[in-house]
C-alpha cells in the first residue's frame, strides 16, 4: 500500500513561520509507534481512518472508530493511546495557524471563534459520514500536493482545497448529533493526569501524587508513561514550557513567565525551552511577533 511507514511519528510544536500557514498529510503505516502526549501553537484537524486504538485529549480518552474527526485548538494536550504499536494505521490531518484560520474568514466570519465555541465546552470529537470522510481525505491529499510551492496557481489550489476541507468540517460540527463523548471510563491514571493538569505549575513530587491516589510510585511511573508516553517529570516540564509559549504573546517579561510557569530559576527555564522548542525564549517571542504576510 502507498505511503507505508515504519518507526516513530514525531510532532512539531511550532509551524515554520516562513510557510503558508497550513500543512496537510495523509499517511498509512504498517506499524508505528506514535508520538508522546503533546500540544502545539496551531490548530490540528485530525481524521482517524483506521488502525488506531484510543485518542486522548488532556485526561479524557476516546475509543477510536473509523472516520472520526478531532478538532484540536492551539495548546491543547492530546495524543494517541495504544497498548504496544499501531498496526495498519491510516490517518490524515491538516495543521493551520490561528492567523490563517482568521484569514479564511475574509474579515466577515470568525472561524476561530466558531471552532472554540465547540472546543471550549469540551466538544473535540465528531463523526464524519463515509462520504464526508472521503471528501476530507481528498482535500488533504490536494493540500499536501500543493504545499510548499512557489507557483501561484499551486498555492491558490492549496488554499481552495483548505477552504473546502474546513467548510466540510464546519458543516459536520454544526450537526449536534455528530458530537462524540469520551466513552472510556476514567482510570486512576486519568485522574492523576487531571490532577497534574491542574497543578503542574506548582511543586509536585511523585511520592505525594502516589500517596494522594493510593498507588505506589512504581505503579504511577509505569502506568503514567504507558498512557502519555512521557514520564511524570517530563510531562510536567513539557506543560510548563508550552504554557510559557502561550504566555509570550503578552507583555510579561521572560523572567516573570518562567516564574509563573513553575520554574525556580531562569537558567533551568532557558535550558528546557531550548530543548523542547528548538530555540531560545527570546527567539520564539521575536518569531511570533513578526508581522504576518498578506
Amino acid at each position: 500500500m502507498a505511503n507505508a511507514a515504519f518507526g516513530t511519528e514525531t510532532q512539531p510544536t511550532t509551524m515554520p513561520n516562513a510557510g503558508p500557514g497550513y500543512e496537510a498529510k495523509y499517511a498509512y503505516s504498517e506499524t508505528l509507534t506514535g508520538p508522546e502526549y503533546h500540544c502545539h501553537d496551531f490548530y490540528e484537524f485530525y481524521i482517524h481512518i483506521r488502525g488506531g486504538q484510543r485518542y486522548g485529549m488532556y485526561e479524557r480518552l476516546f475509543q477510536l472508530r473509523p472516520n472520526q474527526l478531532f478538532i484540536i485548538p492551539p495548546f491543547v494536550m492530546h495524543g494517541l493511546s495504544y497498548d504496544d504499536v499501531l498496526r495498519g494505521y491510516e490517518r490524515a490531518y491538516v495543521n493551520v495557524t490561528t492567523e490563517m484560520v482568521n484569514r479564511l474568514g475574509f474579515g466577515k466570519f470568525d472561524l476561530d471563534g466558531f471552532f472554540r465555541s465547540y472546543t471550549s465546552k469540551g466538544n473535540y470529537a465528531f463523526q464524519l459520514s463515509a462520504l464526508d470522510a472521503e471528501a476530507c481525505v481528498s482535500y488533504v491529499k490536494r493540500i499536501q500536493e500543493s504545499t510548499p510551492s512557489d507557483d501561484p496557481a499551486d498555492g491558490f489550489a492549496g488554499c481552495c482545497a483548505l477552504a473546502g476541507f474546513l467548510s466540510t468540517v464546519c458543516q459536520t460540527m454544526r450537526m449536534s448529533s455528530s458530537v462524540i463523548g469520551d466513552d472510556i471510563p476514567s482510570s486512576v491514571i486519568q485522574n492523576v493526569l487531571a490532577y497534574i493538569n491542574g497543578h503542574y505549575t506548582q511543586t509536585l513530587k511523585m511520592e505525594d501524587i502516589a500517596r494522594r491516589f493510593g498507588i505506589s510510585v512504581s505503579y504511577l511511573s509505569h502506568e503514567f508513561t504507558k498512557f502519555t508516553k512521557r514520564s511524570v517529570y517530563e510531562y510536567i516540564l513539557y506543560r510548563r514550557v508550552m504554557l510559557a509559549k502561550q504566555m509570550m504573546s503578552g507583555d510579561m517579561s521572560l523572567n516573570q513567565i518562567a516564574y509563573q510557569c513553575g520554574f525556580g530559576d531562569y537558567s533551568n527555564f532557558l535550558r528546557m525551552f531550548n530543548k523542547l522548542v528548538g530555540m531560545s525564549p527570546s527567539q520564539y517571542r521575536k518569531q511570533i511577533r513578526l508581522p504576518q504576510d498578506g
